[in-house]
């Protein structure tokens, strides 16, 4: 096949595209043997004087497209063709993926590497941090990355060999190559070889400065400002500035290096060159030396390429006539002091509303979360994520309220559905905004036959059971019920009331206590009745009081023992009556006194009165006195009635005392008679 004519496209950070005019004897050659294969175009290159030196400027890709064209040219069937880069193949994919806890340099490796390619080279010396959660969503892999080159200021340009071309990534103006033609003169009009022959230097007002703010919600007292004046030389351009929000950085030092790449994109843009040559092996990522220029200033300067476009002809195969070789370009250029940023021209993906995606967590977990009460999740349009802890980053979740230490927790489970939304519309920044039900995850009603209900059911973890708070809202059938699965703790720091219309009913398992700092009053409209089946404790620390407007009725059905520490006095307006089935035995151990206002009648078959030191019985007249030294009556009178008898080893006194009591005489004076 011979090539005829070559025309092509080749720009710092971008595909560069070549079409070729092909000219072969063969009318059929088939497409299948010739795209996606790669080819090398060869220019050749030329001596200062514009004639063939032997080496060449190569120019390797692969055939995109081909095309078998109707025209003939002195039996040869003319075909063209279009080369592009391997990166080119990277935008005929899509795919929705995430990256976590990688840079750029891995995050490229991964992607190039996925799909088959190995020619690239990192020339990178800036510090690119590494991305905690990263989305690629509905994007070919070269949008993603073009995005996250032009974000983080790096380049990137091709180096063509033989049979191959490599992708070089960079940072940094010393990431350079140098062309082959590296000292190059201006001539006006001028149309040899190694020769710029049209140059323009022009100059553009750019925005003088940058600022950008972000947010953190683990520093949320931090503005995260950063500012920056571009180096500009151009008057008044500190006068005007971009704010960008949000930054898209969680970290100041990360902001700062974001907000200098776009004050080096204006720098870089703000003076460039364009020009016309015959120098071959101009390239863009490539520099060179202007060595002479009609302007001395711009002498000696150095300048890389930012884009070249390439027009090369030669029909002296198939013309007869003396057809001149043409080649010449049309190139961008800038001061290569100054290092290239692309400029972001990549659009981010936009999240245009909420999504679904499924909690997850560690195998044999039904809740898993960090100290913010985040989650992780995964989304259905995620291939590659396992349903693990290693699925997202965490994600961050909507509350009901949220306050400093207040507010309503509620993590969600293992397994559960929520709703996703995106700060911004940044795939790099999901918040969960709520739940949904799924036939596997369904309501804890039965609906819609309890369509009334409103309930809070929880699970236990890693148990059966629940906790529950339901509202029943059917008219005649309203109804608060609560479920505690264990305990139910009510902590109250004031007032506590309860009113309730008819009854109440309360059942206690096992045992109940109470405790009350202060008083307690409990009013009983009609009877009160307690049943105890075992013992019976009250432990008053002072007075009891009881006050009952009618009887007072208490059995025992074994004994009755009451314990007074001082005082127990018992004051009864009417009767006080004592029965007792057996025995009745008082001991006091000080005095007892007995006051009655009329009279005390006591029947038994033997009363036993016995005083250990003396007896004492005291009447309106006398009184008899038992002690130690024997018995001593003290009366006016004593009459005894009915036979007296004496034993013992004294006097006896039996005649006189019976006298006496037969005469009902008293007995002092009949004893003085007889003693006369």
């Amino acid at each position: 096949m011979l090539l005829t004519r070559l025309e092509g496209q080749e720009n710092i950070s971008a595909l560069y595209s070549f079409e070729v005019e092909l000219y072969s004897a063969s009318t059929q050659i088939a497409a299948e043997k010739i795209v996606g294969e790669n080819v090398t175009l060869n220019i050749m290159q030329a001596d200062t004087l514009g004639v063939r030196s032997g080496g060449y400027r190569h120019i390797n890709g692969y055939i995109r497209r081909f095309r078998g064209e109707g025209e003939q040219l002195q039996g040869l069937r003319r075909y063209t063709a279009e080369v592009v880069p391997w990166l080119w193949f990277l935008t005929q994919t899509s795919d929705s993926k995430i990256f976590q806890n990688k840079d750029i340099k891995q995050i490229a490796t991964e992607i190039f590497s996925e799909n088959g390619f190995t020619d690239f080279e990192f020339r990178l010396i800036g510090q690119h941090p590494v991305r905690e959660y990263c989305v690629q969503y509905q994007e070919s892999d070269f949008t993603f990355l073009s995005r996250l080159f032009e974000e983080e200021g790096i380049f990137y340009y091709f180096r063509h060999e033989k049979d191959k071309h490599t992708l070089i990534l960079a940072d940094h103006n010393g990431a350079y190559e140098s062309c082959d033609e590296s000292s190059v003169s201006y001539r006006a009009g001028s149309l040899s070889a190694h020769t710029i022959h049209a140059w323009t230097h022009q100059y553009e007002f750019r925005t003088g400065r940058y600022a950008k703010r972000d947010y953190d919600f683990t520093k949320p007292s931090d503005r995260l400002q950063t500012g920056m004046a571009a180096d500009i030389p151009l008057p008044g351009v500190k006068r005007f500035e971009h704010f960008i929000y949000p930054g898209r950085y969680e970290d100041k030092s990360f902001g700062d290096q974001l907000t200098r790449l776009r004050v080096e994109q204006d720098e870089a843009s703000h003076d460039q060159v364009k020009g016309e040559s015959g120098c071959r092996s101009f390239t863009p990522g490539h520099s060179f030396t202007l060595n002479r220029h009609d302007d001395a200033p711009e002498e000696m300067d150095d300048y890389v390429l930012l884009g070249v476009h390439h027009f090369v002809s030669d029909y002296s195969y198939t013309s007869q006539d003396e057809v001149e070789r043409e080649y010449r370009n049309v190139f961008r250029a800038m001061p290569a002091s100054r290092v290239y940023r692309p400029a972001m021209i990549t659009g981010w993906p936009k999240m245009q509303g909420p999504q679904n995606a499924v909690v997850v967590g560690p195998a044999g977990e039904e809740i898993y979360t960090d100290n913010y009460g985040r989650v992780k999740i995964q989304f259905p349009w995620d291939r590659y994520g396992q349903y693990n802890e290693n699925s997202s980053c965490w994600v961050r979740m909507s509350n009901n309220w949220a306050g400093k230490n207040w507010g309503g927790v509620f993590i969600p489970r293992i397994g559960q559905e929520v709703i996703v939304d995106f700060y911004d519309g940044n795939p790099d920044r999901p918040i969960i905004t709520g739940r949904v039900y799924n036939a596997e995850q369904m309501p804890p009603n039965t609906l819609p036959a309890q369509k009334t209900r409103m309930t809070l059911r929880s699970d236990t973890h890693k148990g059966d059971g629940f906790n529950e708070l339901t509202f029943e809202d059917e008219a005649g059938e309203e109804q608060i019920y609560l479920h505690a699965q264990k305990d139910h703790n009510t902590v109250i720091l004031n007032d506590e009331t309860h009113q309730i219309g008819r009854d109440r009913a309360k059942s206690v398992g096992q045992n109940q206590s109470e405790r009350i700092g202060n008083d307690k009053k409990i009013t009983v409209g009609n009877d009160h009745t307690e049943t105890i089946g075992n013992d019976a404790r009250h432990s008053i620390g002072r007075d009891v009081h009881y006050d009952v407007g009618r009887t007072q009725q208490e059995n025992y059905g074994k004994d009755h023992i009451e314990s007074v520490g001082n005082i127990l006095k018992q004051n009864i307006h009417a009767d006080h009556l004592y029965q007792t089935g057996r025995n009745y035995e008082g001991r006091v151990n000080g005095t007892y006194t007995l006051d009655v206002g009329s009279k005390i009648t006591t029947n038994t078959g033997v009363h036993h009165l016995q005083a250990f030191e003396k007896f004492i019985i005291s009447g309106p007249s006398g009184k008899i006195i038992l002690d130690g030294s024997g018995i001593t009556l003290e009366a006016p009178n004593i009459r005894l009635k009915g036979a007296v008898s004496m034993g013992g080893s004294g006097s006896s006194q039996v005649p006189t005392l019976n006298l006496a009591a037969n005469e009902i005489l008293p007995i002092c004076e009949e004893c003085e008679k007889k003693k006369r």
